[in-house]
């Protein structure tokens, strides 16, 4: 399978570039990958099993220009 990653807010239009770390990825953004296929289903755990047990998650929430390609 594969899925597509979009990180945007309000302020900014989605850009593609690489996530969480920039230019290393390993996630893509705007484009279909089978890494951010897995990466879905990873999630999917880390809802469950983190995030529904009040734990935070250690990513920063506000959008980072760094990788992205503008």
């Amino acid at each position: 399978g594969k899925a597509m990653l979009i990180d945007f807010n309000y302020d900014t239009e989605p850009l593609p570039g690489k996530f969480p770390l920039p230019g290393i990825g390993p996630f893509s953004l705007l484009e279909e990958t089978a890494v951010n296929h897995w990466g879905k289903l990873g999630f999917k755990w880390v809802y469950w099993n983190v995030l529904l047990m009040g734990e935070e998650l250690p990513l920063d929430h506000r959008m980072l220009m760094a990788g992205k390609e503008a």
